[in-house]
């Protein structure tokens, strides 16, 4: 799958990860598909959480041979919801760290500032050196 090819199924926030984050490396390209579908799985997840979306939250079991007299057994067992876009979002950043480049992993030099300093300036040197 190359930058150009078409990708199917995703949404609005994983295209806009394919669209800036594919390259022509097959490999890299394979986590970064999988980085925008993570995307849209957690923001399918966050409608949920909010009431907005549609999962099957609840599972039936009828345990129809227990039943003594007429009587069943009902087991009601809900999805943890909350849990699995845990995990998602700590699946979706993994792969993240791994598509960051080396210089954005490099931390910058601890360099110390004088005491004459103000924070304002100290923000203002930070944003500099990233430049």
């Amino acid at each position: 799958m190359t930058v150009s090819d078409p990708v199917a199924g995703l949404g609005e926030r994983g295209l806009s990860i394919w669209e800036a984050m594919a390259t022509e490396d097959v490999p890299r390209n394979a986590l970064v598909l999988e980085a925008a579908r993570l995307a849209d799985r957690l923001d399918e997840l966050d409608n949920i959480i909010q009431g907005k979306g549609v999962l099957n939250l609840m599972q039936f079991r009828l345990d129809m041979e227990s039943g003594e007299d007429g009587e069943y057994n009902v087991e009601v067992k809900f999805q943890n919801v909350f849990s699995e876009a845990r995990q998602q979002a700590i699946a979706f950043s993994t792969i993240l760290s791994k598509l960051a480049p080396a210089d954005a992993a490099a931390k910058p030099a601890n360099v110390p500032m004088p005491t004459n300093v103000t924070p304002l300036d100290r923000i203002k040197a930070r944003g500099l050196k990233k430049a």
